[in-house]
């Protein structure tokens, strides 16, 4: 008894400090869109420096052809004027592209305006999901559509996400980040802010990281058809492929077994893969260079 009260109020300090510290689901969404709209600052100031260089180029040709026409040099005025078009061409596109970008930053703004509304509410949504680029599609758990905006993220929907889209979610009251590649699905199937969290990835690709280290009775865990994920403290991506699943593990440890309950638990440390065969015996994990196919992590966030 004494040796329990002599470590109570470690155990105790520990609790506080953590709760301290952690960001929640909310704050976390927040700083991403915070940098995706310096990203979009920066696109439209490079799109419009690059409309400023299309017109004065345009300019130039102009004066090109009025020169070429005053000197009535036919040849000359045939060349300047195919300059001329060019420079046209150029400036329209760059045109289009100024205005991608600017409306882009309006959404990153209303996103980040939407998401600031939320701290000002009594009820802070414990998952939340952000569009990084593309198309994402939302279903509820009894199959209706979801609208892709800051609706809260909620246990039983289903993201699917389209071709060159990405995702992000905040999840586990901000305990965890996931990142959904392209032509991804994905549903979260249990998301208890001070309980456990599990998901099931059927297509596609994932990367995830679990924020909050060692955290008391709370389990991570991902499934697939084929692997069950034990997720420990860890950044990890999983990736649905023809030929088998592929987990690799960027630090932490995560614990990998059948879906069969009694199948054989492989612990896949961090620098090393797993390759998940279809069919037949699994093989032992093996190290792994970070590749171009490894989804971005932003650097965001800081671990607790």
């Amino acid at each position: 008894m004494q040796a329990i009260l002599r470590t109570l109020p470690l155990l105790l300090l520990c609790l506080f400090t953590g709760a301290a510290n952690a960001e929640d689901a909310l704050t976390r969404a927040i700083v991403h869109v915070e940098s995706l709209q310096t990203q979009a600052l920066g696109a439209v100031a490079a799109a419009e420096r690059a409309v400023e260089n299309a017109q004065a180029d345009l300019r130039v040709a102009h004066a090109i052809e009025a020169e070429a026409g005053r000197a009535h040099d036919q040849a000359a005025i045939t060349v300047a004027s195919e300059a001329v078009q060019q420079a046209q061409a150029l400036e329209r596109e760059t045109q289009r592209n100024l205005s991608l970008a600017r409306t882009l930053l309006v959404a990153r703004n209303k996103t980040l305006e939407d998401l600031r509304g939320w701290t000002h509410t009594n009820r802070r949504p414990a998952a939340l999901l952000v569009v990084d680029r593309g198309e994402v599609r939302r279903h509820s758990q009894n199959g209706s559509s979801v609208p892709q905006d800051l609706t809260p993220l909620r246990t039983g929907e289903r993201i699917e996400t389209g071709s060159n889209a990405q995702v992000r979610l905040f999840v586990s009251g901000g305990d965890a980040e996931v990142l959904l590649s392209e032509n991804s699905s994905y549903m979260v199937t249990q998301d208890n802010m001070s309980g456990d969290f599990s998901a099931q990835l059927d297509e596609g690709m994932m990367r995830m990281r679990v924020l909050v280290k060692n955290k008391l009775g709370k389990r991570f865990e991902v499934r697939t058809p084929a692997a069950v994920c034990g997720v420990r403290g860890t950044d990890f991506s999983l990736a649905r492929k023809l030929d088998g699943d592929v987990i690799k593990v960027y630090s932490g440890v995560v614990a990998v077994s059948p879906p069969a309950a009694d199948g054989v638990e492989v612990l896949v440390k961090s620098g090393e893969q797993l390759n998940i065969p279809q069919q037949g015996t699994w093989p032992a994990p093996q190290s792994f260079t970070s590749d171009i196919d490894d989804p971005p992590w932003s650097s965001n966030h800081v671990e607790n």
